[in-house]
């Protein structure tokens, strides 16, 4: 499923910009923006550049033995979970949130992809028998 941002990766840079001449929340509110989204935004500025503000269109995979390693990672920091995944490649503290959880749980997995349920597709009737299967269900 994709995503489309509302800011493209140069208006979040223009607005990060503008706090240099006015406060968050004055910039917040002329934009209808969260303080906490333009923070976030500076994160991922900061750590990993315009890249970072750009939006994407796809869901990254990532392997148990990544999560588990910055999980561990994490445990061992003192960094703030926001500030920690941002600087991991990580869009928000959303993913390692969700993580972390998984791995105290004991049920920490790499992506799988799940199988779509498909239709199956039936024989062709022609109208006539179609009558004769309604006729049958009426009885």
């Amino acid at each position: 499923m994709s995503r489309k941002s509302k800011y493209s990766a140069e208006q979040k840079l223009a607005i990060l910009n503008e706090l240099t001449r006015s406060n968050i929340s004055e910039v917040a509110k002329k934009y209808a923006v969260g303080k906490k989204t333009i923070r976030t935004w500076g994160y991922l500025y900061e750590y990993q550049g315009i890249d970072g503000l750009r939006s994407t269109h796809n869901n990254h995979r990532y392997s148990r033995e990544f999560k588990l390693s910055l999980v561990q990672q994490y445990q061992k920091s003192d960094e703030s979970l926001e500030i920690f995944a941002i600087k991991h490649g990580l869009k928000s503290k959303t993913q390692l949130s969700d993580w972390i959880m998984q791995y105290n749980e004991s049920n920490l997995k790499a992506y799988t992809p799940r199988k779509r349920d498909s239709k199956m597709s039936g024989r062709k009737t022609d109208f006539e028998e179609r009558l004769t299967i309604i006729e049958e269900l009426i009885k």
